[in-house]
């Protein structure tokens, strides 16, 4: 009994393969040359080099906030200081008084106050 056969296989002509090197730059010239490819490359050139928030410009940013946000430490750092020496002022008698005697050299009524100077301070201040 012979078999059904729905097709006739013929031969098929053989191309001749092309060398590996030109079907590589064909893939990539297809793949270049695709408009969605095309599409996107433009606008990630946009966006990272043309646009008002472009890359530099976010990158600045970033490293001016930083900056602030460590100049704001140092601010309230030093606020809390100002605030601690401020409530030792008006609370303590004894820091008032050392205030008065050492920035304002204020004296009581039977003391007798020497201002001297260090000499290595101003040897060195007049050689600059």
């Amino acid at each position: 009994m012979e078999e059904f056969v729905d097709f006739v296989t013929e031969k098929e002509p053989v191309l001749p393969k092309a060398p590996r090197k030109r079907r590589a730059l064909s893939r990539l010239s297809r793949f270049l040359t695709n408009k969605y490819f095309i599409a996107s490359v433009g606008f990630l050139g946009v966006m990272l080099f043309l646009d008002k928030n472009d890359l530099i410009t976010t990158m600045d940013r970033r490293e001016e906030l930083q900056n602030l946000n460590q100049s704001k430490e140092h601010y309230l750092q030093e606020l809390s200081e100002l605030r601690k020496v401020k409530t030792d002022l008006e609370n303590d008698p004894v820091t008032i008084e050392k205030l008065a005697r050492e920035k304002y050299l204020m004296k009581r009524e039977n003391e007798d106050i020497f201002v001297t100077e260090d000499k290595n301070k101003s040897v060195a201040a007049s050689q600059e």
